[in-house]
C-alpha cells in the first residue's frame, strides 16, 4: 500500500504535465535583436589588415613557386625525361600550387572585410587568422 500511493501520485503528476501545451509566438525576422556594433580601434584594424596582407603574400609566393616547379617538371616529363625525381617535383609543385591558391582564397580582401565586420559585432577571429598571429594562443 505504501508503494502504490507514490506511484499513483507520480502517474497523476505526469498526466497533468503532459496535458499542458505551449504556444509559440512567431517572431518576425525584422524584430530580431541585432548585436550592437562597436567601432574598432585603428590599431586593431591595422593588425587584422597586416595578418591578411601577409596571408595573401605567402599565398602568392607559394602559388607562383609551385606553378614554376610544376611547369618545369611537366616540361621535362613531356620531353621524355621521366624519373622518380621528376615525378616528385610534379607532386611537390602541385601541392604548393594548391596550398597557395587556398591561401589566396582564404585571405582575400572580401574575407578581410567580413572578419572586420564580425569583429565589430563582437565575434572572435576565425581560427585560420589566429594561426597567422604569433601572439595569439594556438590550440
Amino acid at each position: 500500500m505504501k508503494t502504490i500511493i507514490p506511484i499513483v501520485l507520480l502517474l497523476g503528476a505526469t498526466n497533468a504535465s503532459l496535458a499542458q501545451t505551449i504556444t509559440l509566438v512567431p517572431v518576425a525576422p525584422d524584430a530580431a535583436v541585432a548585436a550592437p556594433v562597436r567601432p574598432l580601434s585603428d590599431s586593431t584594424r591595422q593588425a587584422v589588415h597586416k595578418l591578411f596582407k601577409w596571408g595573401r603574400l605567402y599565398g602568392l609566393i607559394s602559388t607562383v613557386s609551385g606553378g614554376l616547379v610544376l611547369g618545369s617538371s611537366t616540361g621535362y616529363a613531356i620531353g621524355g625525361d621521366t624519373n622518380w625525381k621528376n615525378l616528385g617535383s610534379i607532386a611537390m609543385g602541385g601541392t604548393a600550387l594548391a596550398l597557395g591558391t587556398t591561401s589566396l582564397v582564404r585571405f582575400s580582401r572580401r574575407r578581410e572585410r567580413a572578419v572586420l565586420a564580425a569583429l565589430e559585432r563582437g565575434e572572435t577571429l576565425p581560427p585560420y587568422v589566429m594561426l597567422m598571429s604569433p601572439f595569439l594562443p594556438k590550440k
